[in-house]
């Protein structure tokens, strides 16, 4: 019974090795998966083409030629945001189309003067409703930050969700799972909107599930290995058991 525990123990401590690895690798062919991803995300918007067959598509066609956006990068931040509902309003009080903030649309507005000469005054829910107005002020500001992050499309929508701060103090992509998820969202949808295949292999999202049912095996396993090493140790009054 000893031996056979011994065995046993010695096959756990094998299998966590395993399972320590493969994780590892998981992890890193996450990563991998998301910076190909994200590269041919950023390669395929600078290929500027105009979107068909989709609510809105004049005056998003006309939103990205004006502000030198692709309309498919605008196509799938809308589709993320309010899926096209006009009067969609969130719980943080972003409206429209694009789910712009009052206080970014002030601002656009200061430097695009987007609703100059329409009205007196501040802008409000008339203007956030408008699709023509709430698409021109989200796209203006989107291509703003897609020159802020020239060459890594997918910081240009992270911020667009968590605000620029956020992705310069990280450096990236910031680690909150509203901006991850809506980043994705975004890239899934862009490759919908413009036809393209995402690069081959397994996705991204894939290779974590598996990293994170591995984390699941990993504590079973060191369960496993502390009972058996608890036994042994009883059975031989110390830590020598052979």
């Amino acid at each position: 019974m000893r031996t056979r525990a011994l065995s046993l123990w010695l096959f756990f401590i094998t299998a966590l090795a395993v399972q320590v690895a493969v994780h590892s690798l998981a992890h890193y062919l996450a990563d991998y998966s998301h910076r190909t991803i994200y590269a041919d995300f950023t390669e395929g918007i600078a290929d500027w083409r105009e979107v068909s067959g989709l609510p809105y598509t004049d005056l998003i066609n006309q939103a990205g030629k004006t502000y030198g956006i692709s309309p498919e990068l605008v196509a799938a931040v809308i589709k993320a945001e309010s899926s096209f509902q006009p009067r969609a309003l969130s719980k943080a009080g972003a409206y429209g189309l694009m789910q712009v903030m009052p206080g970014t649309w002030r601002l656009v507005n200061s430097q695009a003067k987007i609703c100059s000469g329409r009205h007196e005054g501040e802008c409000g829910s008339d203007c956030f409703y408008n699709p023509e107005l709430n698409i021109a002020v989200g796209t203006f500001y989107l291509s703003q930050l897609a020159k802020r992050y020239s060459g890594h499309a997918e910081l240009a929508v992270a911020s667009y969700n968590a605000g620029p701060g956020a992705v310069d103090k990280y450096g990236g992509v910031p680690p909150y799972a509203e901006t991850t998820e809506y980043v994705e969202r975004v890239v899934s949808y862009w490759y919908q909107v413009s036809g393209r295949r995402p690069p081959t292999g397994m996705a991204a999202e894939s290779w974590l599930r598996l990293a994170y049912m591995l984390e699941w095996t990993m504590t079973a396993t060191l369960v496993a290995i502390m009972i058996l090493g608890r036994y042994l140790y009883r059975r031989h009054k110390s830590f020598r058991w052979r």
